[in-house]
């Protein structure tokens, strides 16, 4: 024998409700009642089923339910004294318990959620959630039978409280890993070995990059092909040529006496042992020497890479 409590819901609840956890619509074809028992035919989805209800003067009820082909179901449909339809969806409330929620879209509209207790004095110790409205337990004219068959009651508007939402977000937010059920426990070990990990990944990460730096040898400096001799050669004549540039001040005083440059000498000197063929020291050697010597080696054709 079971005993199920009803209240009425703020329909925004129920569609918060419907929105994150779905539902399946649901059938009902109710013959009329005889004798204290309350007989109707069930279609939910493909599973049809004929239902016997007996209720006992405490309140309590108990159910059989016979499975029966679809077409079979569709034919006791027909000929029922009234149907009804709902959309329903469980919700667990915790501690094992749950609540089925329905919207009855026919014959009208409203919403309801039922708990079911396996006896009158368990229900009596139930704890009604905040987000519960009012109770229509010992109103019959909410009863399912009674609604498809004598058609919807008219009740007042509910209230929504700031409490009421906050008791749904907690009872449907576990399925996203938050809320107060249904929320995996962690213990602060856990979280210790949580943050030793990621620091060692991290410190795993940074000593792997200088390996990687100290690994990767640097790239060797191309080698330098050496110069020509003629080229090498062909630049030095033009640099004392350059250091060779009389100063326009001194020109006044070159004109009356003309002067040797010493470093002429020295640059044909260079030039000669560069070339292995050392010049004799000691030798005085006119103005007319030198000059030739000289243009010798700064009109010598240079050697072009053929390419």
């Amino acid at each position: 024998m079971s005993l199920v409590r009803r209240f009425l819901v703020a329909p925004a609840l129920v569609r918060l409700i419907r929105k994150e956890r779905g539902g399946s619509r649901i059938t009902e074809g109710y013959f009329a009642p005889q004798a204290g028992r309350v007989s109707y035919v069930r279609v939910d989805g493909q599973a049809c089923h004929l239902v016997l209800v007996t209720t006992a003067p405490d309140g309590t009820s108990s159910e059989e339910r016979t499975d029966v082909p679809r077409a079979h179901g569709d034919a006791l449909m027909d000929v029922c004294s009234g149907k009804a339809a709902y959309d329903r969806t469980a919700l667990a409330l915790g501690g094992g318990r749950e609540a089925l929620i329905d919207r009855y879209v026919a014959p009208g509209e409203f919403d309801l959620v039922s708990v079911s207790f396996d006896g009158a004095d368990e229900g009596q110790g139930f704890p009604v959630p905040a987000w519960f409205g009012p109770e229509v337990t010992g109103d019959p004219s909410y009863d399912r039978h009674a609604v498809a068959l004598q058609g919807v009651p008219h009740p007042s508007e509910i209230g929504l409280s700031n409490a009421a939402l906050d008791a749904v977000l907690d009872l449907i937010e576990p399925r996203f890993g938050f809320g107060r059920y249904g929320a995996p426990k962690t213990n602060a070990g856990d979280g210790d070995g949580m943050m030793k990990a990621l620091r060692r990944v991290a410190g795993g990460s940074a000593a792997a990059a200088p390996v990687a730096a100290e690994a990767a040898p640097a790239p060797a400096p191309p080698a330098e092909e050496p110069a020509p001799v003629e080229a090498q050669a062909a630049a030095v004549p033009e640099a004392g040529d350059a250091h060779a540039q009389p100063d326009p001040a001194s020109e006044p005083a070159a004109e009356g006496a003309p002067a040797i440059d010493s470093r002429i000498d020295d640059v044909i000197e260079s030039l000669s042992q560069a070339l292995g063929n050392p010049q004799p020291k000691g030798a005085a050697r006119g103005e007319d020497d030198i000059a030739a010597e000289f243009e010798r080696w700064t009109v010598r054709p240079r050697r072009t890479q053929q390419t």
